[in-house]
């Protein structure tokens, strides 16, 4: 009746009762109204909006339903009379969401109002045009079933907006498109799809501006999504043709966005029954035409790509093959068991390939780990480990097909974290038959696997050790007189052996079982007599040393240095005949100097080892002379080496010179102190100028990537895109000749050869040019410079000269790091000074160079001000404030921006504190140029000052949050990047604020506001920078939101889909735990880490998740400690896990692929998927939209229920040390009394806790044995003294003798392993001394 009365009072005329959302209608009424004679404030409006948006979340339907028309009318007024895009956004969100949350059945009469005002409207403005579109999108996005009879006409008006000038207009109508498409779900006319269809191929995909391609690409997806109604098989193809020319775009954004679409798109296509026509019904096409659709759009155009975009094209092609892989899993439901089927149509890309190609190889591990192994299950992922090695079986398979297999072998292991005994039964056949292979790779690879192998299974080192030193005896007795046809398949046999006997030596110390005490010894006399032995055939000799110097190299680098300290001077002996007296007369007794070089390479790399671990140490003491003098002796043998060599010129010897000269200095840059070798300096100097003596000879330093600031990435050319391992992928360039992967090293590169030696030798000359020229005096430095500075005036004419200004940023970027190290810059004379900033305004000055070059230049003069004295750096600051003032050119003015901004940022402090204030001034003006280059440059250039002037910059706080407002209210066309920048700028903002950002002040507002409108767009980059926002809050202003807030926000982003997303969400979790312990307790968020943990395939992520947990066990358990063991039994026990689905979170399941709107309310809301779908609400919808997905029952992994085991564990330390936890007499007593807060005391779950540790103890799991016996002797430890109060004399524990017992024996049987055969007799060991001192065990 209520109602009735009130909705019949607003019918009649009545006064409507005023509401906080009806007094916010009421301003936007007042707003439009004055519209008519002056266009609304954007701010103003932007304000407002963002107001009524979080209005609308707290009324009831009621309230809105009564102000429902006023507001409706109001918002689309706004709209056509033309808005900025942020106002826009808001409007057409606002209309949506109130449609929605009241009276629904006006959405008929507002779509069909839209449509008609926009065929109507004749040449409108843009903005107007933009608006009505992005607000018709948005119903559609929300209400498409209901409204599906308007679908011809909107692609009408489509085909209207797409003709104007303005790249906003038709970006917006192929936004409105995709929404239509996504929104209506393939219901709807045939003819409208059709030519929805003919609009996108006319002329979206071939725009002359990249976001509207984009945003065609996205319409071709969704049409994929929607089961592509009214498309037929030639329509399909000619998409998937356009999808892979796109994918040679020079825009980054474009050609992800066609590898989605052309991935969405074949999914379709080999799931024909999905299609759908014209009046729903279901297309019947054979599915092997669609099955070729795999070899004509994804492996043809791979095989033949070639020229300067083959590597833009594989790269598209590769992510194309993940996001089809995914969508046939996540969406068709083919099950994660069927994928190894496709498995072999991607290796077959390698068997295709005759000769070595790294980029292709590592575009194949990229999709085999990504698109296959990712989305496994665990019994999956045993099955597929299992299929490869089988396939290793075949004798047809190439080298680079074994590479790839046994690689994502090794990863296989880890993550499944124990060896299925299915593939130990294909062991023999297929990894280690491999170690004798033809190639060298394939024989390193297979080292590499044993050694994963040995990571997750101990037990089979020793086994493996002594094999591998007893092949290589027999190996050298054969070898020692061989000469017949099996002498190659026995050379390779020795390098394999050796290779994989390197790797097991690396890992052994790493191992929980640890490494026999003869290893060292025994492997060390190995090596000793490879190298010192005498062979009648040349050829083996040569092989032997080689092994012998690897042997030693791994021994080195691996194994702690007091197990050789007794022998180092016999060691160091063994470096004596190649490196020391006449190298004319060693090198006239070598018959094959190529084998020679690659032999000597290896012995450099050993004596590499033996610096790091016995010279760098104790470099400055008496003993690290007394090592170190041979060391040098040796470093100069080699230089003398190279230096005859290189004057001989013979080209057969180039690739193996090189080889051996990189070696020899990175050798020299392993010296932490380039001082010690200053007699060498001079000689070095002459080798490493040569990409500056000789430029046309020597090619592009590829060191710009790793010496750049990452926190500049933002600007190119490198910027961070999903994960790091995708980035990898992108920056990959690969080299033929590369250095094969070290298996001694605890990081290996993802991908092998990432370089060819020669760029890995101006790398290192160019790297040791700069350590070398910061030690010279003054002269030399000058008379360097001047080198420098006339070889790049020199060289302005000639086409290397790109080439020769990157590498001689490299050079001076290590020069001024080396200098600042070393701290002998402040005695520099102004002369030096000049001369280097001379040299990078020279550069800056140049209008051709790159991102990179410009960057380098930029923070060189940025690390050059940080080594003069405060006197130089503000004089340099001020020189560049100057040329701001009357800028001539546009890029070198962003790059004098830039350059300002990496002077506070290096040098920032008193020296500067007076010139904040100018250069904010003069970067907040260039900020709003219409020039895009320089509104980016001069954003991020006041960012660096904002974070190194800290709380001196209180003052300029309410300038730049405006500047932060007027700039993206400007922006129409909602660049990533500049959106990027400003959330930049806000993030950088809150940390200056602090504690004085209140929740209900307008800088908080404004803030959340500008926050939620850049991740509006749901990029990567965006909505990192959203949930940075909570990370800063929780930081500097933990006032501002409450914890719950937080974790509501911060819960779904753990199962975003970017590893960038979740590493910041759990780390501000573990902030949270940290800061507020008390409120985070209540949150109960542990089974939401758990699911994370359980799909993190990020080892990083994996590591800080594992700690969190771990920080909160310890903050929760001491009052919760029932809780804990309930969950932690659970995981270790139960066969799925659950995930907290508390409000709110439940629109963000693990396995839903979409995310809803109301995730975007929320700083870590992800839609950026990989797989993307409609985006209509669940409210309209006839069924969820997780639905539509096969739900995998997924089973916990192994890893985590060893940890979970692992958790049980810390349990009865992290309850604390109260007495109450472990006697049951005080746990009763503080129980009666109430006297504590929580009465959940550790000794009242003792049975449970007991149980427990006795499942995990004799468990199905060996790898979890051991970590219940330890639990066990650790309850025996804290409950062995707790008496029985109901029957005197007698301790709690005996009536668990019994699981004691029974663990004890299976503990210590013949068939228990060494890690359980320890535990079980430290268990019966503390068991019979405690009986003899109760005798309680009867």
């Amino acid at each position: 009746m209520a109602k009735r009365g009130v909705a019949g009072a607003a019918a009649a005329g009545e006064p409507i009762p005023l509401s906080r959302f009806g007094a916010l209608v009421a301003q936007l009424e007042s707003v439009v109204a004055s519209a008519r004679q002056k266009p609304p404030d954007a701010l103003l409006c932007f304000d407002l909006l963002s107001e009524l948006s979080s209005a609308l979340d707290e009324a009831p339907k009621e309230t809105i339903q009564l102000w429902q028309r006023k507001c409706e009318d109001a918002l689309q007024s706004l709209l056509v009379f033309g808005a900025c895009r942020p106002v826009r956004r808001l409007a057409s969100s606002a209309m949506g969401r109130i449609i929605q949350k009241g009276d629904a059945i006006s959405v008929y009469a507002r779509a069909s109002t839209l449509q008609g005002w926009l065929v109507d409207g004749k040449r409108a403005d843009p903005m107007a045009c933009a608006g009505a579109a992005q607000c018709l999108g948005e119903i559609y996005r929300l209400f498409g079933r209901k409204i599906t009879a308007g679908l011809i006409e909107t692609s009408n008006i489509v085909a209207k907006l797409m003709k104007y000038h303005e790249d906003f207009v038709r970006q917006d109508a192929l936004l409105l498109l995709e929404n239509a498409l996504e929104g209506s779900g393939g219901g709807g006319s045939g003819a409208a799809y059709l030519e929805a269809f003919r609009i996108i191929m006319r002329g979206g995909i071939s725009d002359k501006a990249y976001i509207v391609r984009v945003a065609a690409a996205r319409c071709l997806k969704a049409f994929a999504n929607i089961g592509g109604p009214g498309l037929g098989m030639a329509e399909l193809d000619t998409s998937m043709s356009c999808c892979v020319k796109g994918l040679e775009d020079n825009v980054s954004a474009v050609r992800d966005s066609f590898a989605e679409a052309l991935g969405a798109i074949l999914a379709l296509a080999v799931n024909p029954d999905a299609q759908v026509t014209k009046g729903g019904k279901k297309q019947n096409v054979s599915a092997k035409k669609f099955d070729d659709g795999l070899q004509k759009h994804l492996i043809l155009p791979f095989l033949k790509a070639n020229g300067a975009n083959a590597k833009k094209l594989r790269i598209g092609l590769s992510l194309s093959w993940v996001f089809f892989l995914q969508m046939i899993h996540m969406k068709y439901g083919t099950l994660d068991s069927e994928l190894q089927n496709y498995a072999v149509q991607v290796m077959d890309i390698l068997q295709g390939n005759g000769s070595p190609d790294p980029h292709a190889l590592a575009c194949v591990l990229y999709i085999l780990r990504v698109g296959f192994a990712d989305q496994m299950t665990e019994p999956t992922q045993r099955e597929f480990l299992v299929f490869l090695g089988r396939k290793l079986e075949s004798s047809n398979y190439t080298a680079p097909t074994r590479v790839a297999t046994l690689r994502i072998l090794s990863y296989l292991l880890r993550s499944l974290g124990q060896v299925p005994s299915e593939f130990k039964d294909v062991l023999d056949n297929t990894v280690v038959a491999a170690l004798s292979h033809s190639s060298a790779n394939v024989r390193v690879e297979a080292a590499l696997t044993l050694r994963a192998l040995a990571e997750v299974d101990p037990t089979c080192v020793g086994g493996l050790v002594s094999y591998g030193i007893t092949t290589l005896h027999a190996l050298r007795e054969t070898l020692s007189f061989d000469k017949g046809k099996n002498l190659n398949h026995e050379l390779d046999s020795l390098h394999g052996q050796a290779t994989v006997l390197a790797s097991l030596v690396a890992i052994s110390p790493k191992l929980l079982l640890g490494y026999p005490a003869r290893l060292p010894k025994s492997v060390l006399e190995l090596s000793k007599k490879m190298l010192n032995g005498f062979s009648r055939n040349p050829v083996a000799a040569t092989a032997e040393r080689e092994a012998g110097w690897l042997l030693l190299a791994s021994l080195l680098a691996s194994m702690p240095k007091e197990e050789l300290e007794d022998q180092v001077f016999d060691v160091l002996l063994l470096w004596a005949s190649p490196f020391t007296g006449n190298p004319e007369s060693y090198l006239s007794q070598i018959q094959d100097w190529t084998s020679e070089l690659r032999v000597l390479s290896v012995a450099i790399e050993a004596l590499t080892a033996f610096i790091r671990s016995f010279v760098s140490p104790i470099i400055t003491t008496a003993n690290g002379g007394i090592l170190l003098n041979p060391v040098l002796a040796y470093l100069g043998g080699a230089l003398s080496l190279i230096s005859s060599l290189s004057t001989k010129q013979l080209p057969h010897l180039k690739s193996a010179l090189n080889l051996f000269t990189t070696r020899t200095l990175m050798a020299y840059q392993s010296l932490s102190n380039p001082m010690v070798y200053k007699s060498e300096h001079e000689q070095l100097l002459q080798l490493c100028s040569s990409p500056f003596s000789d430029p046309s000879g020597s090619e592009e330093s590829s060191c710009l990537k790793f010496v750049l600031d990452k926190r500049d990435a933002s600007l190119g050319p490198w910027i961070p895109g999903r994960d790091s391992f995708e980035d990898e992928l992108r920056a990959f360039d690969g080299g033929v000749d590369g250095f094969l992967p070290c298996v001694w090293d605890d990081e290996i590169s993802n991908f092998p050869q990432p370089e060819s030696v020669s760029k890995m030798l101006v790398n290192q000359m160019l790297l040791c040019y700069g350590s070398i020229f910061a030690c010279q005096d003054n002269t030399v430095k000058i008379r360097l410079l001047n080198n420098l500075d006339q070889c790049l005036k020199a060289g302005r004419k000639y086409s290397w000269y790109m080439l020769l200004v990157s590498n001689a940023c490299v050079a001076l970027l290590s020069g001024l790091k080396e200098l600042l190290t070393l701290r002998g810059a402040q005695s520099l004379p102004t002369d030096i000074f000049s001369m280097v900033q001379s040299i990078f305004k020279g550069i800056l000055l140049l209008s051709e160079i790159s991102v990179a070059q410009r960057r380098a230049a930029c923070e060189g003069l940025g690390l050059l001000a940080r080594t003069g004295n405060d006197i130089f750096t503000a004089r340099m600051a001020r020189s560049l404030l100057g040329e701001l003032i009357t800028p001539v050119d546009l890029s070198y003015t962003a790059s004098v921006a830039l350059s300002l901004g990496c002077i506070h940022r290096t040098a920032g402090g008193m020296a500067l504190s007076t010139l904040v204030t100018p250069t904010v001034s003069s970067l907040s003006h260039l900020s709003k140029s219409s020039n895009c280059n320089l509104q980016l440059w001069s954003l991020h250039a006041l960012l660096l000052t904002i974070e190194a002037a800290g709380l001196s910059y209180v003052s300029q706080v309410q300038g730049t949050l405006f500047l932060a407002m007027e700039i993206l209210l400007l922006e129409e066309n909602g660049y990533v990047d500049f959106r990027q920048e400003i959330g930049h700028l806000i993030n950088a903002v809150v940390a200056v604020l602090g504690p004085e950002l209140a929740p209900g002040s307008i800088f908080f507002s404004r803030c959340k506001s500008v926050i939620a409108e850049i991740s509006s767009s749901n990029e990567t980059a965006t909505l990192l920078e959203s949930v940075r926002f909570a990370q800063q809050l929780v930081l500097f202003a933990p006032q501002a939101v409450p914890v719950h807030s937080h974790v509501q926000s911060l819960v779904p982003t753990l199962y975003s889909r970017q590893p960038s997303h979740r590493y910041l969400a759990v780390s501000t979790l573990r902030h949270l735990i940290d800061r507020d312990p008390a409120a985070m307790i209540n949150e109960n968020i542990e089974e939401n880490l758990f699911s994370m943990l359980d799909g993190e395939t990020d080892s990083e992520i994996a590591t800080l998740v594992r700690a969190t947990i771990i920080r909160l066990l310890y903050t929760s358990c001491p009052l919760h400690p029932s809780r804990w063991l309930a969950i932690l039994r659970n995981m270790v026990l139960a066969a799925s896990v659950t995930r907290n689905t508390s409000e709110g979170l439940s629109s963000s399941g693990h396995d839903s692929v979409y995310s809803t709107d109301e995730n975007d309310a929320h700083y870590g809301a992800d839609e950026d998927n990989m797989i993307s779908g409609p985006k209509q609400e669940q409210a309209h919808s006839s069924a969820p939209i997780v639905s539509q997905f096969s739900r995998r029952n997924k089973h916990l992994r192994y890893r985590t229920r060893v940890f979970a085991a692992e958790c049980v564990s810390h349990v009865p330390i992290a309850v604390g040390t109260e007495p109450a936890h472990f006697d049951l007499l005080l746990a009763r007593s503080a129980i009666a009394k109430g006297t504590y807060f929580s009465n959940d005391w550790l000794v009242l779950k003792l049975q449970d806790l007991v149980s427990l540790s006795y499942q995990i103890s004799t468990g199905q799991f060996e790898g979890m044995q051991p970590i219940g016996v330890q639990l066990l002797c650790l309850i025996m430890d804290k409950f062995g003294m707790a008496v029985d109060p109901e029957f005197p004399g007698h301790i709690l524990l005996e009536q668990f003798q019994a699981q004691f017992v029974s663990a004890i024996k299976m503990a210590i049987s013949t068939a228990s392993g060494p890690l359980l055969l320890e535990a079980g007799l430290e268990l019966a060991t503390k068991v019979k001394g405690y009986d003899k001192q109760r005798h309680w065990w009867g």
